[in-house]
């Protein structure tokens, strides 16, 4: 009988070890498996949204054959990533979807030549700005004599991208008809087929447009703008200020040691090859 019992016993307590082990390894699911090498630790994933239209702040890009989202924004997203021993990953969507993928926490930040606006700031929080840029009136080549301020669009079809500081400016124009749309390149289509007259841009994406592209022409046309109003920001999430002030940091270190003009110069090259 104790013959019997024996091999039993044995094999039950096999069993309960073996259960017993699965128990404490379901318990704590965040432990890295042991690979014999000593434990492996996962990097941190830090979620960029951005709007992959607007060179040369982010854009796409074929490098060896492979589709690359790159420009200014993208190498300053980096840099965050790094100081924080994070990796990055990109998320490129429709511009006027970015803020409200921030606030669902489908991404953690977005750069997108995002401009801090006060009705920005009741719904997300943003970082220092980090680059100034001019607004720029883009027309057909030949068609921007007749313009001399942004009056002279009463009356005309614009277009601008929706959800932007540019619309903004555009709705402000008395007697001008809009034009809003999601995507820069279809703006440059509408205007290039004659669908609209003119597009409100910021002024590095319409010069990089004019030098790229036959046909397109800057006008003179001025457009006065608050400090405040046309710098890019970092926007995060509403009440997270660690991230906030580990951005600035970043952005603090990029502009005293020279790397965001470098950036925005490179930016500019890659758009032109």
């Amino acid at each position: 009988m104790k013959r019997i019992l024996l091999p039993v016993l044995l094999s039950l307590m096999v069993v309960i070890m073996s259960a017993c082990g699965q128990e404490q390894t379901a318990g704590n699911p965040s432990a890295p498996a042991s690979t014999g090498e000593g434990d492996a630790t996962e990097k941190e994933v830090i979620v960029l949204g951005t709007s992959a239209d607007y060179a040369p702040y982010e854009f796409h890009k074929s490098i060896d054959g492979k589709d690359t989202i790159v420009g200014f924004d993208i190498e300053i997203a980096k840099a965050i990533a790094a100081d924080m021993g994070a990796e990055l990953k990109i998320e490129d969507m429709d511009f006027d979807g970015l803020l409200m993928a921030l606030d669902t926490d489908k991404v953690d930040f977005v750069i997108s030549g995002l401009t801090p606006t006060e009705e920005r700031k009741k719904n997300v929080d943003f970082t220092d700005i980090y680059y100034y840029a001019e607004q720029a009136v883009l027309v057909r080549e030949g068609e921007g004599g007749a313009l001399g301020s942004l009056d002279d669009l009463s009356g005309k079809q614009v277009g601008v991208q929706k959800s932007s500081i540019q619309e903004g400016i555009a709705q402000g124009i008395d007697g001008a008809k809009l034009t809003s749309l999601a995507k820069i390149p279809e703006l440059i289509l509408e205007l290039q087929t004659g669908r609209v007259d003119a597009l409100i841009l910021e002024k590095p994406v319409a010069e990089q447009y004019v030098k790229n592209q036959q046909g397109l022409a800057l006008s003179d046309v001025k457009i006065e703008q608050a400090e405040d109003e046309a710098g890019s920001a970092i926007a995060v999430k509403k009440g997270n200020q660690e991230l906030v002030e580990q951005i600035n940091a970043t952005l603090q270190k990029l502009k005293s040691n020279g790397d965001i003009e470098r950036f925005v110069i490179e930016a500019n090259e890659m758009v032109g090859d």
